[in-house]
């Protein structure tokens, strides 16, 4: 068996060492796993199962359609990493999410947070005031690549809940008291966290609408519960590292592992 691991070049320098103990859990199953980059993804040796650490649906789906088996696969990857359809997805099955607006004109009070639609790691996330502050600010996002949310009452804090199939692996608290993104890779401190019966039914909620392998599923805290932020397709582990003996690599390795050999 022949399996990839797929990375922006920048992306592969500065997570090497994880990348490594993917390389090496395989290795002890007597399977290959190869670094592969994503410009040179289609001249590699097809492989049986690729997992896939970058923000690329339209390579996911063509690895799927070549008959690859990618973690995580093509539709949690097209819906997840599209704020847009994944707050409208999520409205349509019932899970809760703070008021949205797709367009700015439809904005009838503020603050509000306004973010790229394929954000990732808080980049270009602003607290916006006022209408005037708002129009400024478009001119970050061209083609309308934005959505705009009501600010939760909790600034400063949120929850990632990570998830693995079907299975809750930890939730981890994040916080900030220098910024509202309460991002781990911008500062923020992490601490484990232990989801109630009310907060578990929620991400199981979730975890029922997707088929997913490895997601990070995030909430913001609102008058005292949870509610639905985003899911991290390449969600990051360091936090979980650093907090837990919960070793991610080898948990995720054996989840694959038994899931090329049904």
């Amino acid at each position: 068996m022949l399996g990839a691991i797929i990375y922006e070049r920048t992306a592969a320098e500065q997570n090497i060492n994880y990348i490594q103990l993917y390389i090496d859990y395989f290795a002890r199953h007597n399977i290959e796993l190869r670094l592969e980059y994503k410009d040179e993804v289609f001249k590699m040796e097809r492989p049986d199962f690729a997992i896939v650490r970058l923000i690329a649906p339209e390579i996911t789906k063509k690895l799927e359609d070549a008959g690859v088996r990618c973690f995580n696969n093509y539709n949690v990857s097209y819906i997840t990493n599209d704020k847009a359809l994944t707050y409208k997805f999520m409205a349509e099955k019932g899970i809760e999410i703070m008021d949205t607006y797709y367009t700015a004109n439809d904005v009838d009070k503020f603050p509000v947070v306004i973010k790229p639609k394929n954000s990732h790691g808080g980049d270009r996330v602003f607290i916006v005031r006022s209408r005037e502050e708002l129009m400024d600010r478009l001119s970050l996002y061209p083609n309308g690549n934005y959505v705009i949310q009501q600010v939760a009452s909790d600034r400063g804090k949120d929850l990632r809940v990570y998830v693995l199939g079907k299975n809750i692996l930890c939730a981890m608290l994040r916080q900030s008291d220098k910024d509202f993104r309460s991002n781990y890779s911008l500062g923020g401190k992490a601490s484990v966290y232990e989801l109630s019966d009310k907060e578990r039914a929620v991400v199981n909620c979730i975890i029922r609408l997707f088929d997913f392998d490895l997601v990070g599923i995030d909430f913001v805290f609102h008058n005292g519960k949870i509610v639905f932020n985003e899911i991290e397709d390449v969600v990051g582990s360091r936090m979980v590292y650093s907090c837990t003996d919960i070793d991610i690599a080898k948990i995720y390795s054996d989840y694959i592992i038994k899931e090329m050999t049904k």
